[in-house]
């Protein structure tokens, strides 16, 4: 039986098991004086099964961890909707912290609060900076799209910098169908600060209006006075600002950018969020409203069953046992 990862990165976490068991070891030799004085009986009996169970339990635990599934399922769609493409920005810029807890989180949020809202239109995923990836595909797997939106962050693009036009016209040319011209929505989600010359952002968006595709924008960030980025030592934790020079970088909305480029089009819609909560879900149900809706062909989803509960349950079993032989020693 074929057993699926959803999750394999966390498998690396298993070098804890040796460790712990090297430290058992350790630990064991230290005693080694102590036990004998005192036989080697039941105190030897109880550190040797604490030891196996302890090391049992990190390895279910990082089990678990790593999502395991098996059991195809197959389910049966055949539902009317649209093809709505999440377009997020996560330059360096979307840490700074004028919004809680920065930017980029908030704009995850506000995302996965929208998807828990529909029902039958397709979702998909792009993440831009210098360049732009598409991290989820066009598909009704909702659970696979939490998943990459979740993972998103300044680290998932290589290239440093934003290309507002360029990510826009990559989407157009990689995801979007011109079969679904009128059906198909492009929420972009941006501070709308371009560093990095590229394709014209209005040129682009005039793109999306030729092939039947509504744009949306939204703008988060102080508009005023800006922000600082925040950034974290990933081994120390220790926090500091982005710097150019001896100089701290603050970054602010670029409204002007995002109006021109809603302005382009006849179909686009501009919300200047700044730095102020906004439900995104009930934006895009106001916006819904009157919208058309295309019938999906049937498809199969076919999807494994998650069994991580499993694993975890073995892990507080096993640490259950050892702590009772522990206790009756």
């Amino acid at each position: 039986m074929p057993i699926y990862f959803y999750n394999p990165n966390a498998l690396l976490w298993l070098w804890l098991v040796p460790a712990a068991a090297g430290l058992f070891l350790y630990a064991a030799v230290r005693r080694k004086q102590a036990i004998r004085a005192f036989g080697t009986g039941a105190l030897f009996i109880s550190r040797k099964r604490e030891a196996v169970g302890s090391c049992l339990a990190i390895a279910l635990v990082v089990f678990a961890l790593a999502q395991p599934a098996w059991d195809l399922q197959e389910q049966k769609l055949q539902e009317t909707g649209r093809d709505v493409v999440f377009l997020l920005d996560v330059s360096r810029s979307m840490l700074a912290e004028d919004m809680h807890p920065n930017r980029l989180e908030n704009a995850k949020t506000a995302i996965l609060d929208c998807v828990e809202t529909l029902s039958g239109d397709r979702v998909g995923l792009v993440l831009f900076a210098g360049s732009a990836e598409i991290r989820c595909p066009l598909t009704v797997d909702y659970d696979y799209f939490r998943m990459a939106l979740r993972q998103a962050s300044p680290n998932s693009i290589a290239a440093g910098g934003t290309m507002i036009g360029h990510a826009v016209e990559r989407t157009l040319e990689k995801l979007l169908d011109p079969a679904n011209a009128g059906m198909q929505d492009l929420i972009l989600i941006t501070d709308g600060e371009d560093m990095v010359d590229g394709p014209d952002e209005v040129e682009a968006v005039k793109k999306l209006a030729d092939a039947g595709v509504r744009f949306i924008a939204i703008g988060i960030g102080d508009r005023a006075r800006g922000s600082r980025i925040a950034l974290e030592d990933e081994e120390s934790g220790a926090r500091s600002f982005m710097k150019h020079g001896n100089t701290e970088v603050w970054t602010k909305l670029h409204a002007e950018t995002l109006r021109r480029m809603t302005a382009a089009v006849p179909d686009g819609i501009y919300f200047d969020v700044a730095n102020g909560p906004f439900d995104l879900a009930r934006i895009y149900r106001q916006i819904m409203e009157n919208a058309e809706r295309a019938s999906t062909d049937s498809q199969v989803m076919e999807r494994y069953e998650e069994k991580f509960h499993l694993f975890l349950g073995g892990a507080v079993i096993v640490l259950l046992a050892a702590n009772r032989w522990r206790r009756r020693t």
